[in-house]
């Protein structure tokens, strides 16, 4: 996600139509979709486009593994991130789809303003990330990934994403994550647990990379290519 998170929300609009507006800088595409009776105007194509293209740069020089031929899909829609009004999703290779909800307060461009760029490192880490680790291929795979990107936000971004923010029972929520199936359903960990906890699989991979990065004394763009089980063996090392 970008709750960073990938929702899959951020995929089900796939069948809006393109309108045009694409816009080239760099080596950012970015498409503009009608979705929702929604048409993007030219002023907040040019927002969206210039902070892709500056995302874009600094991300290359902190992980220079970051594909070319970068595509960043737009779409409006009200299924996002409550605290953010977006949400975001990397389809690899080199892919990020964004859903903003233009009827918040401030609208499409606050949300731009104060979101995108954060929303665009994390999703930008996954891209890289998952060019040597593969996706999801466990719960703990999505607990490191989601976790490392958020991490990657948060330092290099200059964001606070409350997926990011550990409790101080963290160490708990590691073992119940541990102990389940590979397999488990992912919302309830990654996004809303029935007994009302949020992000317990972010904020828990969050933590597990902040610990394995100060074993290594490097940082989330450091660990990109680190897997899983030597992240988690970082992490358990005192």
């Amino acid at each position: 996600m970008s709750a960073g998170i990938s929702f899959a929300a951020a995929t089900s609009l796939v069948a809006a139509v393109i309108y045009g507006g694409c816009g080239r800088s760099h080596d950012v595409r970015t498409e503009f979709y009608l979705a929702h009776g929604y048409s993007f105007p030219r002023g907040e194509r040019m927002a969206i486009q210039e902070v892709a293209d500056a995302a874009a740069e600094e991300v290359r020089r902190l992980l220079p593994a970051l594909p070319r031929g970068l595509v960043l899909r737009a779409y409006a829609g009200a299924d996002v991130i409550p605290e953010t009004g977006e949400t975001g999703s990397a389809i690899p290779p080199a892919t990020v789809t964004w859903v903003v909800d233009p009827g918040r307060a401030g609208g499409v461009a606050q949300t731009v303003a104060k979101q995108l760029r954060a929303t665009l490192f994390h999703e930008f880490h996954h891209l890289v990330r998952y060019r040597t680790v593969p996706r999801g291929r466990t719960l703990m795979d999505d607990v490191v990934s989601e976790g490392m990107a958020t991490a990657f936000e948060r330092d290099f971004a200059g964001a606070a994403p409350p997926w990011g923010a550990y409790p101080a029972e963290v160490d708990g929520w590691v073992e119940e994550l541990r102990a389940l199936a590979p397999d488990v359903a992912r919302a309830p960990w990654m996004v809303r647990h029935p007994d009302g906890r949020r992000w317990v699989g972010l904020r828990a991979g969050t933590y597990l990379v902040d610990r394995a990065a100060r074993r290594l004394g490097t940082t989330a763009a450091g660990l990109v290519d680190v897997d899983t089980p030597a992240v988690l063996s970082l992490a358990a090392q005192p």
